[in-house]
């Protein structure tokens, strides 16, 4: 879970909040690109020299679903503020 966070934290702050207009687009697609790395480098590091574990995908599933709802209603507290004015009133 907490590895989970963490990667969507920073894809969030290098990457995601950067390329999207609709917050929760942005902070929604960080939680994929989190789901996807985790879940692949969790897959390699717990085949312990066999073949790639992929059941790591499913492992990581559960917390991707409560840090992407997470997400959603931050993502979406920060579209309300956001309002008629648009990012300005929010980011300045």
């Amino acid at each position: 879970m907490l590895a989970m966070f963490l990667l969507w934290s920073l894809f969030e702050w290098a990457l995601f909040k950067r390329v999207f207009d609709d917050p929760i687009k942005g902070k929604l697609a960080s939680v994929v690109a989190a789901y996807l790395v985790g879940s692949s480098i969790a897959g390699f590091g717990k085949a312990d020299g066999g073949p790639y574990y992929w059941p790591a995908f499913f492992d990581y599933a559960i917390p991707a679903l409560i840090v992407g709802c997470f997400a959603y209603v931050s993502g979406k507290r920060l579209k309300e503020k956001m309002g008629a004015d648009g990012a300005r009133e929010v980011f300045e």
